[in-house]
């Protein structure tokens, strides 16, 4: 195994501490690339801190008693009689779903992560909103963007507000 440069001991207290044992949440967390995250989590899930992925990719703490914390003791499940013609799509339409609720997961925690930004920011005494304006012309391609500055330069001009 090759050595990592971020301690495995700070990786788990991270895990446990968020509740959160997913591969990219923990790269984006420990700015380290996705290989390094996966042989971290892989370890813990060697070592039984984690669980192994379930259908949809997820993985949970592993509890005192050795099974995976915070998941369903039970699903419910409605058997349906499909013709053999729909069971391919069938099988697709679940895979596709599987796929987005694995991609809304990390949308999540994506989301947690620029919040937290923002967060940082207002911290060291920022303004939120006006970080928020900044990204949002930042994202602007440059003549959308001089138009836009030209506009308001008008309408400023017309009110009065220069």
């Amino acid at each position: 195994m090759t050595t990592l440069s971020v301690d495995y001991g700070e990786a788990v207290a991270l895990v446990r501490e968020c509740n959160k044992p997913s591969i990219s949440w923990l790269q984006r967390q420990l700015r380290i690339g996705y290989n390094a995250a996966a042989q971290l989590i892989k370890r813990m899930e060697s070592e039984g801190i984690v669980s192994a992925p379930d259908h949809v990719g997820r993985r949970f703490l592993i509890g005192e008693d050795g099974k995976p914390a915070g998941t369903p003791e039970q699903q419910m499940t409605i058997p349906v009689d499909l013709p053999n013609r729909h069971r391919e799509a069938d099988e697709r339409l679940r895979l596709l779903i599987e796929r987005i609720e694995r991609l809304e997961e990390e949308k999540k925690g994506v989301g947690d992560d620029i919040r937290d930004c923002y967060s940082e920011g207002k911290a060291v005494g920022y303004d939120v909103k006006i970080m928020r304006q900044i990204v949002r012309i930042r994202r602007m391609k440059p003549d959308d963007r001089r138009e836009m500055e030209s506009l308001l330069d008008t309408y400023k001009a017309a009110l009065g507000l220069d």
